[in-house]
């Protein structure tokens, strides 16, 4: 569809909450898009059974025509590991990782044995802590974006590892980053409002709007 465009999918975050997304849905909608939601549920999903939920959504949306898709936080993680199983002809157009590791998480790997993490986060928490599993999802194989969080004053990561490194709160930068050839964009923003953040808003309209 080139610059028509106008399907656009969100896959929110182990953590995401429907209030926190608004003014992305806003936003986009404002802009002329059609925005599709993915939620699943941690606390009693599997990992595989929210990767078939969103692949089933991907191919229904995909047998519509051209779309786009945001991959939020642990979101582009699973946007990541269908990559190889839809058809060509059922990925999205073009992506954005959006504040979304890309290998284990330093803040997964402290806190995966504390009970409360295990509970909130189910078995999605502990693969985003664990570097075989994180290692073994490939890269996107479409036109992709990362737009990445450098607010680091609202998570838990600063408490554990402090302020020697750029990150959102959650993430490190250099864990939302493949390599320094990547189009990467940071944005002053904390992990748990970059979907709403001005700036990571206007980031990646712009992406998509770069379309050929």
């Amino acid at each position: 569809m080139s610059k028509n465009t106008r399907q656009l999918i969100f896959i929110d975050g182990v953590g995401g909450k429907r209030y926190m997304r608004g003014k992305f849905v806003r936003y986009f909608e404002q802009h002329g898009y059609s925005v599709v939601c993915f939620d699943y549920r941690v606390s009693s999903q599997s990992f595989d059974e929210i990767q078939k939920k969103l692949s089933e959504l991907l191919t229904a949306v995909g047998s519509q025509g051209d779309y786009h898709a945001v991959g939020y936080s642990f979101g582009g993680v699973l946007l990541r590991s269908l990559n190889e199983q839809l058809e060509p002809h059922l990925r999205p157009r073009r992506a954005v990782l959006l504040a979304s590791p890309l290998r284990a998480m330093r803040l997964a790997r402290r806190l995966r044995h504390w009970k409360i993490y295990r509970i909130l986060t189910g078995e999605c928490g502990q693969f985003a802590a664990d570097e075989e599993r994180m290692s073994k999802v490939p890269m996107l194989s479409i036109p992709c974006a990362h737009v990445y969080g450098t607010w680091p004053w609202l998570g838990a990561f600063c408490f554990f590892f402090g302020f020697s490194l750029p990150h959102d709160g959650m993430v490190a930068a250099e864990e939302a980053i493949p390599s320094s050839q990547a189009q990467a964009i940071p944005v002053p923003a904390s992990h748990a409002f970059i979907p709403s953040n001005v700036h990571a808003l206007r980031a990646m309209e712009q992406c998509f709007a770069a379309e050929a």
